[in-house]
């Protein structure tokens, strides 16, 4: 049974569900929470705001699940690359849809507001069911560019 949602973005007043469910993504990942109120304040809330971050809502208001992103611009192309960084339903609410609906939307979003040309995530390798599910959705793996290496550095 489809779960009746609504897509909205995130608000302030949603903090307390809302950081229980980056603590279900982190708890998934094996990742530590370190989301702050006032980082998500700071990066989520608002028109400006440099994340775009939406939830799912129940009837009963409880929100089901969400979806982060946010632009790339790619200088030298022209063009602006959105990262969907974050995707998560909490268990109750799964197999219901929820996580296309929110893809949609993110997808949506980012087109009109960051006028986004494409669009680019990642998965664990072992999630076979994400990478099964983006792929449904159009995203194909990507090998890295030929003769490119991606590097990171870490400073805190």
């Amino acid at each position: 049974m489809m779960t009746n949602i609504k897509i909205r973005p995130v608000r302030s007043g949603d903090w307390t569900q809302f950081e229980m469910l980056v603590a279900g993504i982190c708890g998934f990942h094996g990742d530590t929470l370190g989301l702050t109120r006032t980082q998500f304040d700071s990066y989520a809330i608002g028109e400006n705001a440099p994340v775009t971050v939406l939830v799912a809502e129940t009837e009963d208001g409880i929100l089901a699940g969400f979806v982060a992103g946010f632009p790339v611009y790619h200088f030298h192309e022209g063009k602006t690359i959105f990262e969907i960084q974050n995707l998560f339903v909490a268990e109750p609410f799964r197999r219901q849809r929820i996580g296309e609906v929110l893809m949609i939307y993110i997808m949506q979003t980012a087109r009109r507001k960051d006028n986004a040309a494409s669009f680019k995530l990642g998965a664990l390798n072992w999630n076979e069911t994400a990478l099964e599910f983006y792929k449904q959705l159009g995203f194909k793996e990507r090998n890295d560019i030929e003769g490119t290496k991606y590097l990171q550095l870490r400073t805190a």
